[in-house]
C-alpha cells in the first residue's frame, strides 16, 4: 500500500515538475513578446452567483471541483445538507435532482452511485431553487439542477483533460469535449473516464434488549471504472425555428470486497460465538438518455412553443457472494460456512412528453405546459443458497417485481410587474397512476391520485440595493422506485433491509420570506410541513435479526432561517461566500414516543476564492454540521476543509489544479437511532481525503463567440437561467 502511495506522489511531483517548467518558460517567452502583440483579458465568473429566486454555483471556475466528481461538488453547495443516506435537503426542504433540467428520477444510495460517476469536469454549473416555480415538477420542494458543459463557439474547438491524485489508493481522470459550430448547425461531444479505489469502515452497536447487543464492524473497499459521454446536434430551419438531438450516459463497472464481523454480547460478557460475513460481488450501470426536442418562435413578441421527447434507462447488474463462517471464541470453525449469493437486475424506463408555450399578456408572460411520464421499474431479485453441492433458491429474499407509474401533468403560472412589483401565481396539475406488481407473491397494488399544487411569489423591489420577496410551493415528494419493493437484501446474518409496497407520497406545504441586499446578501425565512412523511425505521424480526425499512409518519415540520453573504474584497482579488444556517425539526407520530422527536441544528459553511496572481486562483472551502435530529435519527457533528489552487499555462489555453479534499480526514459519519425498540449506535467513515493534480487544455478556436442568430421576447430571463 506504501509503495502505491509512494508511486502516486511520485507521478504527481513530476507532473508538477514539468508543468512548472511549461509556466517558467511561458513566463519568460511572455517577457520577450510583451511589446509585440496585444494581451486579451478574459474575466473570470465567481465561483458563486446569488440571484433573487436561485443561487449558482460556477463549476469549471472552481479549483476545488476539478478532478472530482458531482458528489463531491455538491458537499460544497451552500444551505445543502446531506442527510447520510444519499437524501439531500436544501434549506432545510426536500430536494429533486435534475440533470439540464430534466429529473434524474433517483434516490437514497442510487443517486449517490450516479452522482459519483459523474465527472467534475463534464458541469458547467449548478443552480439551487428553493421555491421553483410551477413549470418544474411538483416532486420535491427544492431543486438542484446539475447543468452539463456545452460549447458556444464558432468553428472547431475541444478540451483535454487528464489528471492523478491519491488517497489510500490512486485514482486517474480524463476526458475529451470537441464542438464544432456554424451559423446553423452545432455538433458537440464529450467522453469523460474515472478511475478510483475508496475504503469504507462501518461500524454499528444495535441493542436488542436490556442484556443483549450485537457489534458489527466491517471494511469495505470498492474499486470504480466510470464512463461518461455526451453527443448531440442542433441545427436552425430558420432564424425563428430549431431542432436538436442529445445523446447521454453513463457506463459504471464498480467492484466492492467487504468483509463483516458481527458479536452477540450478553450482559457486556461476548456470546459464545461469532461470525464474519465475506462479501464479493460487481455492480454495472448503464444509463443511456435521449432528447429531442423542437422550438420555434410564432414572432418577435415573444409567442414560443418549445416541444420534448425524452427517453431515459437506468440498467443495473449487480451480483454478490455471501460466505459467512461461525466461530468460537478462540477462532475455531464451529460449522460449515453459510453460503449464499444473489443476481439483482434491473431495468428502469422513463419516456416523457413535453409541450411548454409562452406568450406576452396583459403586460405580463403566461407560460403553459402539458407533460406525460410513463415509468416501469423492472426488479428481478434472485437469491439462492448453497446446500450441499447445489445451489437452491431461496425463497424468503427471492423477489420479482414491477412497478409502474404514469403521470400526466398540466400547468400555467403568470409573470407581471406592476410598478415595484414583480408577480408570479402557478398552478400545476398532475393526475399519476400508480401499480405495484410481485410476480413471486401474485400481489398487486394499484392507487390513483390527482393532486393540484399552486404556487405564487411575490418580490417587492424598494431600490436597486433592497429586495424583498414572498414565495409559497406545495410539493409531493414521491419514493425511489426501490422502496416499494418488498424484497429482502442480506447484509448479516442480524441485519437485512427490505422495502414497502404500502408506502404513500409525502405531500409538503412550503413558505418562504426573503431579502436581498446589494446583491450581496441574501436571508431566508422558511416553514415547511409535510404529512405522510416518508422516513426510515428499524424494527426487530425474528432471530435478533434488525430489518431497516420504511413507513410514513403522520407528519412534520421544520423552521429554516439562513444567510448567505458573498463579497469581494482587496479589488475582488479575494471573494469570499458564507452562508448560515439554523433549522428547527419536528416529527409527530400518534403512539411512538421514539418517532415523536424535535432537534435544533446549525449548518455553517465558507468558500473562499483568491486572485493571488495573474492567472493564479486559490480556494478553500470548509464546512460545519452540527449534531441534529429528525425521524429515527439523531446525527452526530461533522466537519471538514477542502482547498485547492490552479495556474494558466500556455498561454491560457491550458490550466494546472492541485487540490485536497478532507484536509485533516474529518468527515466522519455517526449517528444513533431509536426506532421500535431497537437502540443503534453507527460510526461510519468513508475514505474522503484525497490529493488530485489535474492537466486541462483548451485547443480550436476559442474566441470568436457565436452571433444570436435568433431574438425572442424571452432573452433577459434565459441570460438570468444561465447567470450570464
Amino acid at each position: 500500500m506504501k509503495s502505491k502511495i509512494t508511486q502516486s506522489a511520485t507521478m504527481m511531483w513530476l507532473m508538477a515538475c514539468l508543468c512548472w517548467h511549461s509556466i517558467q518558460a511561458q513566463s519568460t517567452d511572455s517577457l520577450r513578446r510583451k511589446n509585440l502583440q496585444a494581451v486579451t483579458v478574459k474575466g473570470a465568473k465567481p465561483f458563486i452567483v446569488m440571484r433573487a429566486d436561485k443561487i449558482i454555483m460556477n463549476v469549471s471556475e472552481s479549483p476545488i471541483a476539478a478532478g472530482g466528481d458531482a458528489l463531491q461538488v455538491l458537499t460544497h453547495a451552500p444551505g445543502v445538507v446531506d442527510q447520510g443516506n444519499g437524501n439531500y435537503e436544501l434549506r432545510g426542504k426536500k430536494v429533486t435532482v435534475l440533470v439540464d433540467g430534466k429529473d434524474s428520477r433517483l434516490s437514497g444510495e442510487e443517486l449517490k452511485e450516479w452522482l459519483s460517476s459523474l465527472s467534475a469536469s463534464s458541469i458547467d454549473r449548478i443552480e439551487l431553487m428553493g421555491n421553483p416555480p410551477a413549470r418544474y415538477d411538483a416532486k420535491g420542494a427544492a431543486i438542484i439542477n446539475i447543468i452539463t458543459s456545452k460549447n458556444r463557439n464558432f468553428g472547431t474547438n475541444g478540451t483535454l483533460t487528464a489528471g492523478i491524485g491519491a488517497g489510500q489508493y490512486t485514482r486517474y481522470v480524463a476526458g475529451l469535449g470537441l464542438n464544432y459550430r456554424n451559423q446553423q448547425l452545432n455538433v458537440y461531444g464529450n467522453y469523460d473516464y474515472q478511475y478510483n479505489k475508496q475504503y469504507y469502515d462501518l461500524q454499528s452497536i444495535r441493542l436488542l434488549d436490556a442484556n443483549t447487543n450485537i457489534r458489527e464492524n466491517s471494511w469495505e473497499t470498492r474499486e470504480r471504472n466510470n464512463h461518461s459521454f455526451k453527443a448531440g446536434a442542433d441545427y436552425d430551419i430558420n432564424s425563428r425555428s430549431s431542432v436538436g438531438v442529445m445523446l447521454k450516459g453513463l457506463l459504471n463497472y464498480r467492484y466492492r470486497k467487504m468483509t463483516t464481523t458481527s458479536v452477540r454480547d450478553y450482559n457486556g460478557q461476548a456470546a459464545d460465538s461469532f461470525s464474519t460475513v465475506a462479501t464479493g460481488g460487481d455492480l454495472q450501470l448503464f444509463n443511456p438518455s435521449v432528447n429531442v426536442y423542437y422550438k420555434t418562435d410564432f414572432d418577435t413578441s415573444g409567442k414560443q412553443l418549445t416541444v420534448n421527447v425524452d427517453y431515459f434507462n437506468y440498467n443495473k447488474s449487480w451480483d454478490d457472494d455471501y460466505v459467512t463462517n461461525f466461530y468460537d471464541p478462540k477462532g475455531v470453525v464451529l460449522q460449515a460456512p453459510y453460503l449464499l449469493r444473489d443476481n439483482s437486475p434491473a431495468n428502469n424506463t422513463i419516456t416523457s412528453m413535453a409541450a411548454d408555450y409562452t406568450q406576452p399578456l396583459w403586460k405580463g408572460k403566461l407560460e403553459a405546459g402539458l407533460k406525460s411520464t410513463f415509468t416501469t421499474t423492472d426488479n428481478d431479485i434472485r437469491w439462492e443458497q448453497k446446500i450441499a453441492a447445489d445451489w437452491k433458491i431461496d425463497s424468503g429474499k427471492t423477489n420479482h417485481f414491477i412497478y409502474r407509474e404514469n403521470i400526466f401533468a398540466a400547468y400555467a403560472s403568470y409573470d407581471r410587474s406592476i410598478k415595484k412589483f414583480d408577480l408570479q401565481i402557478g398552478l400545476r396539475a398532475e393526475q399519476t397512476h400508480m401499480k405495484g406488481t410481485s410476480l413471486t407473491l401474485d400481489q398487486t397494488n394499484t392507487r390513483n391520485q390527482f393532486n393540484l399544487f399552486p404556487s405564487f411569489a411575490v418580490m417587492y423591489n424598494q431600490s436597486a440595493k433592497h429586495q424583498y420577496g414572498l414565495s409559497y410551493r406545495k410539493s409531493i415528494e414521491r419514493f425511489s422506485f426501490n422502496i416499494v419493493n418488498p424484497f429482502v437484501t442480506y447484509v448479516s446474518q442480524y441485519f437485512y433491509y427490505q422495502g414497502n409496497p404500502n408506502i404513500r407520497p409525502s405531500i409538503g406545504h412550503s413558505f418562504e420570506l426573503s431579502y436581498t441586499y446589494n446583491n450581496e446578501l441574501f436571508t431566508t425565512l422558511s416553514y415547511q410541513r409535510y404529512n405522510q412523511v416518508l422516513t426510515d425505521i428499524y424494527r426487530k424480526d425474528t432471530g435478533n435479526v434488525v430489518i431497516s425499512t420504511y413507513t410514513n409518519l403522520r407528519a412534520a415540520y421544520a423552521v429554516n432561517a439562513s444567510i448567505t453573504h458573498s463579497k469581494g474584497f482587496f479589488e475582488n482579488k479575494w471573494m469570499s461566500t458564507n452562508t448560515v444556517m439554523a433549522t428547527y425539526a419536528k416529527y409527530n407520530e400518534k403512539g411512538s414516543e421514539q418517532l415523536t422527536n424535535a432537534g435544533a441544528g446549525v449548518y455553517v459553511n465558507t468558500s473562499n476564492t483568491f486572485t493571488l496572481t495573474k492567472g493564479l486562483t486559490a480556494e478553500v472551502s470548509a464546512t460545519y454540521n452540527s449534531p441534529m435530529a429528525f425521524g429515527v435519527y439523531k446525527m452526530k457533528s461533522r466537519y471538514f476543509i477542502d482547498a485547492g489552487i490552479s495556474k494558466s499555462i500556455l498561454h491560457n489555453a491550458g490550466k494546472l489544479t492541485l487540490n485536497a479534499t478532507d484536509i485533516f480526514n474529518t468527515l466522519t459519519t455517526k449517528y444513533d437511532v431509536a426506532s421500535f425498540g431497537v437502540i443503534s449506535s453507527y460510526d461510519n467513515k468513508v475514505e474522503s481525503r484525497f490529493v488530485r493534480l489535474v492537466f486541462s487544455y483548451k485547443f480550436g478556436n476559442q474566441r470568436v463567440k457565436a452571433a444570436r442568430n435568433r431574438k425572442t421576447g424571452i432573452e433577459k430571463e434565459q441570460r438570468r437561467m444561465e447567470g450570464n
